[in-house]
């Protein structure tokens, strides 16, 4: 006799359970904040590499912001730049509300100086024992990329130190960004300022990405005086860039990281109103302030 399909529904009842539990043991809203006190900081990891030159002035909190001002730098193929982190095991929607200013203009007039969120496969390294083509993440940011001075996102997704990249029109002004793990799959949403909603811009699978990664900030400018040395990544992580012509600041207002309430969600399935009832739940968390 044929065994009874499995309703989903009790699939997700069991997986609701389970996510419940798991995020009594591990609430990841402690590590979220407004940035009020520049005491903020101490929860922070950032990433130096030994024997690297820093890519960004130290960030600082001010005023209820924190405040990212880059040198000429940038996270392309072996190129690193700045990134503040929290490691998170398993899945999470992590959201940032930021303005990119340039420090002569309304936004920078350099080419690709943007900030924003940035997920990294962890990686212990120094100048001394760094090798190429170990690189792995992806990150989501706003400011200026080509032509510079116009208002874009980047997404940028590296694989082995092979970056691919997407550049998007933006709008000026504070935006909330937003990007939610969910096994392989990653949603990066936007909401700029008015527009009262948010909006899924991409989806990025990651398979390869392990189970705990770095999550949290970056800002980098100025791409123009990096690339003349391109591609001597050694000499621009260990020394920095040929030229400095950095112009962005980046004003974090705050910083939200949780638990979805949904886990992976199979491919296929044969009960498909279960099926979609999964999906509503996992869209209305998605949209969710």
């Amino acid at each position: 006799m044929p065994k009874a399909p499995i309703r989903l529904s009790s699939f997700m009842a069991v997986l609701g359970m389970a996510l419940s539990n798991a995020a009594a043991a591990d609430n990841l809203s402690s590590l979220s904040t407004d940035f009020d006190s520049s005491g903020d900081l101490a929860a922070w990891a950032e990433h130096a590499p030994d024997g690297f030159t820093a890519k960004w002035r130290t960030p600082r909190i001010a005023d209820g912001k924190l405040i990212l001002e880059p040198y000429s730098s940038g996270w392309f193929e072996d190129n690193q730049a700045g990134h503040l982190y929290h490691r998170i095991d398993g899945d999470f929607i992590v959201t940032t509300r930021l303005e990119v200013v340039g420090t002569e203009a309304a936004l920078p007039q350099t080419p690709f100086s943007l900030a924003g969120l940035f997920i990294r496969a962890p990686r212990t390294l120094s100048a001394a024992s760094w090798v190429p083509g170990q690189e792995n993440w992806l990150f989501f940011s706003v400011g200026t990329a080509v032509p510079a001075g116009e208002p874009q996102y980047e997404i940028k997704t590296t694989t082995n130190s092979l970056s691919t990249l997407k550049i998007l029109a933006a709008q000026a002004g504070p935006v909330d960004l937003r990007i939610a793990r969910h096994g392989e799959l990653f949603t990066l949403l936007h909401r700029p300022e008015g527009t009262g909603s948010w909006r899924v811009l991409d989806q990025i699978i990651r398979p390869d990405l392990p189970q705990v990664l770095n999550v949290g900030l970056t800002a980098y400018a100025d791409y123009a005086s990096v690339q003349p040395i391109y591609p001597d990544y050694q000499q621009y992580n260990t020394e920095g860039a040929a030229d400095e012509n950095a112009d962005l600041l980046a004003y974090f207002d705050s910083f939200a990281i949780r638990r979805p309430k949904t886990g992976r969600l199979p491919i296929a399935n044969i009960d498909a109103p279960d099926f979609l009832e999964a999906i509503e739940v996992r869209r209305t968390d998605l949209l969710a302030d």
